[in-house]
């Protein structure tokens, strides 16, 4: 593999040092400085952009633990190892002083008080680069829509318990006084961020980068999550129409070519900064698995091609998403891909025209029929939007499994509870208690917990 920039950035290595061993609100005021001073030029300022690749790559978040809690609160995988937290996940009954969520908090916000660094920067020093621009303005909604859904009511538009929004550099003082937004508060946030990504970034046939296709598919998924389905369809019809994307022929062909026609943006790794993925799941014992009976085994008895990317040794089922040995550190995480938007848009079809499902299920089969030619979904198996939501889910947890989709769906789609068999004030994550505890009562917690 070829690394986008062979050089790490001095921004990188503080952002590291700043979120990686203190809690977001207790960075050490010498680390401020010496980050803040670290952009001085277009130089300096593109380097810093290249770092917010290196936050997303940490084991906490798309590198790792991210990844996978989706997966085992989602109910397709399985913690087989012995961490804790992991169990805890599986279980989907996570509690307040959750390991994962400490970190991946952490790791969400370090995100976005990167990018608030940078578009600070650009005003302050007047600088003019709309691509750096436009990137951490990408990273910032995403960074924001990864806490919203893990840690707030985002299913619920009308609810208080949004996160907190932030849209400058903070400190360790500032951060402090941080309140958490609303959900709507929240959405409109991310939903401005990459509308105004979008207008400053270009299309890029490269992968590895964001583009403004990645924006839209970005916002595609936003708007679908928020409940605005006629803007979910636009924009993935957009993303659909783009000519640097395209369907693979094979499903598996996007795991073994990078940059395949089928990606929109992968997360690169390389075995200087390797993916914690296959360490997590394909060690011997894995700490996590695919789970047999709910995921691996209907797929696997269909024939499914998607059914290839797991190994059964008959004693738990191994996956081979990301590589097949602990020492495959290469396999780039695949944060946006095409077939999704077509999953997107077949849902926001069937949402706006619950009594008409002949779009919604033609794009469903586009997804479904490049795996299943000879077993498409017919009108006559989806008499009515509820079972439309049964073939959705199966088909996006065959589609999107451990790619840090399934928990959501099941949430958003309103299966979380009976799936699981949880308490309905469990299909949102808790705050963790520590960031509570700092900020000092600023944050309030998640009904329930």
């Amino acid at each position: 593999m070829k690394k986008i920039i062979n050089y790490i950035p001095l921004l990188s290595l503080m952002i590291v040092l700043l979120f990686s061993c203190e809690e977001v609100l207790e960075v050490e005021l010498d680390d401020e400085i010496r980050t803040t001073e670290a952009i001085t030029d277009i130089i300096s300022l593109r380097s810093a952009v290249t770092g917010l690749y290196d936050v997303l790559q940490s084991g906490s978040y798309y590198g790792g633990e991210f990844i996978l809690a989706q997966a085992l609160t989602g109910g397709i995988a399985d913690a087989t190892g012995f961490q804790e937290s992991y169990a805890q996940l599986d279980n989907a009954i996570v509690p307040t002083s959750s390991t994962y969520l400490e970190s991946n908090w952490v790791d969400v916000y370090a995100t976005v008080n990167a990018s608030n660094l940078i578009l600070d920067k650009i005003v302050e020093l007047d600088l003019e680069d709309p691509e750096s621009e436009g990137a951490a303005l990408f990273f910032r909604a995403l960074g924001t829509f990864d806490a919203l859904r893990q840690f707030g009511q985002f299913t619920d538009t009308s609810s208080d318990f949004g996160v907190p929004i932030s849209t400058y550099f903070l400190d360790s003082e500032t951060a402090l006084t941080v309140e958490r937004s609303s959900v709507a508060a929240s959405y409109d946030q991310i939903i401005s961020d990459l509308n105004d990504a979008i207008d400053l970034l270009g299309f890029d046939d490269n992968k590895l980068l964001v583009s403004r296709g990645t924006a839209e598919a970005l916002l595609a998924r936003v708007y679908l999550y928020q409940g605005d389905y006629m803007m979910a369809e636009q924009l993935a019809t957009d993303v659909i129409n783009n000519n640097d994307y395209e369907l693979n022929t094979d499903y598996n062909d996007i795991y073994d070519e990078e940059q395949s026609l089928e990606a929109i943006f992968e997360l690169q790794f390389l075995a200087t900064d390797g993916n914690n993925l296959t360490s997590l799941l394909s060690a011997s014992p894995p700490e996590v698995s695919a789970n047999f009976s709910d995921f691996f085994d209907v797929m696997d008895a269909d024939n499914d091609p998607r059914s290839f990317r797991y190994f059964d040794d008959g004693r738990i089922v191994f996956v081979d998403k990301y590589g097949t040995s602990n020492t495959d550190l290469e396999g780039n995480a695949i944060l946006l891909k095409l077939s999704e938007m077509y999953l997107i848009r077949a849902e926001a079809r069937a949402r706006l025209t619950p009594e008409d499902l002949t779009n919604a299920l033609e794009d469903l089969n586009v997804v479904r029929t490049r795996s299943l030619s000879s077993q498409p979904i017919e009108a006559i198996d989806v008499p009515d939007f509820d079972s439309f939501v049964d073939v959705l889910l199966e088909e996006r947890s065959r589609e999107l499994a451990f790619e840090g989709h399934r928990w959501f769906d099941i949430v958003r789609l309103g299966q979380a509870e009976s799936i699981l068999g949880i308490a309905s004030f469990r299909t949102v994550y808790p705050i963790p208690q520590r960031e509570i505890t700092i900020s000092n009562g600023s944050i309030v917690q998640n009904p329930g917990y």
